[in-house]
């Protein structure tokens, strides 16, 4: 946990250490990080970093608490708006583009979170991580059923999850080279850097969820019958 001294700066010099606290893990990974090289590029002394943090450790998880942090004041900020649950949705992913340029770091360190230590590190990490998110889609989507623009018998807990996956993994694709190659070659298509043909990019993966791809129950009834009818005879 960061320490006390860390509240008392002010919001700039608290941004600079940040910034580039991500960007040296980002590029380096939490073990070949170096602690002297954030403190020189952020523009304080060597030593000045201890005094609002306690090691390396408590920086790279101080830093993650950061990210959540902004990406709390998008979820808050959309849960206020007077909008449906549908275009809450898509606002989120659209906040989130126009927040990225300024925390692409943040970002790459959370796809890159797996290289950070143990598993209990991991789990974590996950839950400081996620939750808000979890939250965040969960409450949406109850909102969107009772205002009657998202299906009833939807599994809330398991489409927010899904929700957030496609979120995650499309920022993942702006974020690192191998996702976004990855994404080129299911799409076919390059994540270029101009917001507008990006959000034509989100546009079709919202339109997929809104289509859907079919009835995996009609599916599962279908085999299950035929199972029946194989054991009478």
């Amino acid at each position: 946990m960061a320490k006390d001294a860390l509240q008392k700066i002010d919001e700039k010099k608290r941004e600079r250490i940040f910034k580039n606290a991500a960007a040296e893990f980002a590029r380096n990974g939490y073990h070949k990080a170096n602690i002297n090289s954030i403190a020189q590029q952020a523009g304080i002394g060597k030593g000045s970093i201890y005094l609002y943090f306690i090691d390396k450790r408590d920086l790279y998880y101080s830093t993650f608490t950061e990210a959540v942090r902004i990406q709390e004041k998008i979820f808050d900020s959309i849960e206020r708006m007077q909008m449906n649950a549908l275009a809450k949705i898509e606002k989120v992913f659209d906040e989130s583009l126009l927040a990225f340029p300024q925390y692409r770091n943040m970002f790459r360190m959370y796809f890159d979170v797996s290289t950070s230590g143990d598993d209990r590190s991991l789990t974590d990490l996950a839950q400081l991580l996620e939750k808000r998110s979890a939250d965040f889609f969960v409450k949406v989507l109850e909102e969107g059923i009772e205002e009657g623009s998202i299906r009833k018998d939807l599994p809330i807990r398991y489409a927010a999850y899904v929700l957030d996956s496609i979120y995650s993994s499309f920022f993942s694709s702006l974020a690192c080279t191998y996702q976004g190659e990855r994404f080129r070659v299911f799409t076919h298509s390059d994540l270029c850097r101009d917001g507008k043909s990006i959000k034509e990019h989100i546009h079709n993966m919202l339109d997929v969820l809104e289509a859907g791809i079919g009835s995996f129950r009609n599916v599962r009834k279908a085999i299950s019958s035929e199972g029946r009818g194989v054991r009478r005879t």
